[in-house]
């Protein structure tokens, strides 16, 4: 049976055999999910109240797809409001024609035409595996190399 989820919802992902970090459903798209992934390692044994973590400063916040979570293997442990702190972010796109940057939301809906300066200071639009997700935090956490890629991922 797939496992279903919704936004707030809390997964631990696997780091190691033994470890295992938190992430949070902020929305969720079309066969994607946007997560916000925190820092924090918990032994997979170990058992959290979801209401008592530390989900206000994600260390990666990302697209990627849902695989995992329905699968199961990122299992969802509990769920609860994503902090005010932590919203979809907005993407830069070009547009040709007119030849402009606009602005782009996480859903793919174009915005207002935006500057190139401002559009210098934005990312694009992409989404990452799962695989990347779980590569970023044993690197984030010292158990697997840190790839400069993983540099994308940061909130």
């Amino acid at each position: 049976m797939l496992g279903k989820y919704q936004n707030g919802d809390v997964l631990s992902i696997p780091v190691t055999d033994d470890k295992t970090a938190f992430a949070q459903v902020v929305e969720k798209l079309h066969g994607n999910v946007l997560l916000a992934v925190f820092s924090e390692l918990v032994g997979v044994d170990d058992s959290r109240d979801v209401e008592a973590l530390e989900l206000d400063e994600p260390i990666f916040l990302l697209e990627t797809m849902d695989l995992r979570i329905t699968d199961g293997i990122w299992s969802v442990i509990g769920n609860r409001e994503v902090s005010e702190g932590i919203s979809a972010p907005e993407y830069k796109v070009w547009v040709n024609p007119p030849g402009e940057f606009r602005i782009q939301d996480i859903r793919g809906n174009l915005g207002a035409a935006i500057s190139p300066q401002r559009a210098s200071g934005m990312k694009l639009h992409k989404s990452f595996s799962p695989a990347v997700v779980e590569a970023a935090l044993r690197g984030f956490h010292g158990f697997g190399p840190w790839r400069p890629a993983f540099d994308e991922l940061a909130f």
